[in-house]
């Protein structure tokens, strides 16, 4: 008799489809990864709470980073809990690369999974080659799994207008044209006006006027002025930036969201212009909009593909440390981090 938990699934979801998928029950693994943190992490947030409700009460996270013991992962999987009897073991691989060892730890994995655990796997980027090779396949026909392409840039604004339906938003015509602009290409932006919007003008109609005045000084776009500052090279005003954000009270986290977003398009261009050393056709590749790019063709030159996962890895240590009260050393890294992308030294604390 199938597991009521478990029916059979080999599946590639989109976000779309995702709460039909699990209404119908869980799979045994799943797989979120791809180049669109928003998208990723309201997956997730979806699987966590349909296996919560399904009785799945104590989670473990293991994040791979350099000398990783991959034993570490089987024997999570084998443990018994003793605070619950259904448990998801969830995996994070920030480069999308297990390597020899950890490719043939999780096909082995697999066949040994037991019911009451809940296998979760979530990436970065997965290089093309990489998901059609037999440690990705066999995750993914075991279970379901999203992967998350960049939005291309015809599907934003239908995108967005979904998002603010969905919201019960009332923008007309022009104030979407305008929402669109401001924030095409970055779904993490987009998302959080739409809630800034949501609070503002409750039940009311949003014109042109109403929407410049609520986004107009909005701390995000200074978030995402640090990144173009430090993308640039310009460390001094990168750090200002930084500085103005935290007085202002901007949340460390809403900050590395932006960084974040923005690290993970400058790795994908200097991939591809580590091969062409073609910084404009780089970021045309990374689907890095033209009227955005002038800051990551300032930054390729001095950027090298494993120093940006480097930076990344940081990102992962500063959201680790907000979440668990070290919130100084938090900011602290955020000032290490900026400086490192803007190519200067690190000299003060913020």
């Amino acid at each position: 008799m199938a597991d009521p938990h478990f029916p059979v699934f080999a599946l590639r979801l989109t976000l779309n489809q995702l709460s039909t998928h699990l209404a119908q029950g869980l799979a045994p693994l799943y797989v979120v990864a791809g180049e669109e943190p928003l998208l990723m992490q309201e997956s997730l947030d979806a699987i966590r709470a349909a296996a919560r409700k399904a009785g799945f009460s104590e989670r473990e996270v293991l994040d791979v980073e350099r000398g990783f013991n991959w034993q570490q992962l089987a024997d999570s999987c084998a443990s018994m809990s003793l605070f619950a009897s259904q448990r998801i073991v969830e995996l994070n691989l920030p480069t999308g690369a297990p390597g020899v060892e950890g490719s043939k730890l999780m096909q082995q994995l697999i066949p040994q999974l037991s019911r009451d655990t809940l296998f979760i796997l979530h990436s970065g980027p997965i290089e093309w080659r990489s998901r059609q090779g037999g440690w990705y396949q066999a995750l993914e026909n075991a279970g379901a799994a999203l992967y998350f392409e960049p939005m291309k840039p015809a599907e934003f604004p239908g995108w967005l207008a979904g998002r603010a339906k969905a919201a019960k938003l009332q923008l007309d015509p022009d104030a979407m044209k305008l929402l669109v602009e401001r924030t095409e290409g970055n779904l993490l932006a987009a998302a959080q006006d739409i809630e800034k919007l949501k609070l503002l003008f409750p039940g009311q109609a949003i014109g042109l006027e109403q929407l410049e005045q609520a986004v107009a000084d909005s701390a995000r776009y200074e978030a995402f002025d640090l990144n173009a500052r430090a993308l640039a090279g310009d460390g001094a005003g990168a750090v200002r930036s930084l500085e103005r954000l935290r007085e202002e009270g901007v949340a460390a986290l809403e900050i590395l969201g932006a960084l974040v977003w923005s690290l993970r398009q400058l790795s994908k261009a200097s991939m591809a212009f580590a091969r062409s050393r073609d910084a404009n056709a780089a970021c045309y590749d990374a689907g890095i909009q033209k009227a955005r790019a002038e800051p990551y063709i300032k930054a390729l030159p001095r950027s090298r593909p494993g120093e940006i996962m480097e930076w990344l890895r940081l990102c992962a240590r500063i959201d680790q440390g907000v979440k668990t009260g070290q919130e100084a050393a938090a900011w602290e890294d955020l000032l290490t981090l900026v400086l490192n992308i803007s190519g200067t030294r690190k000299t003060e604390a913020v």
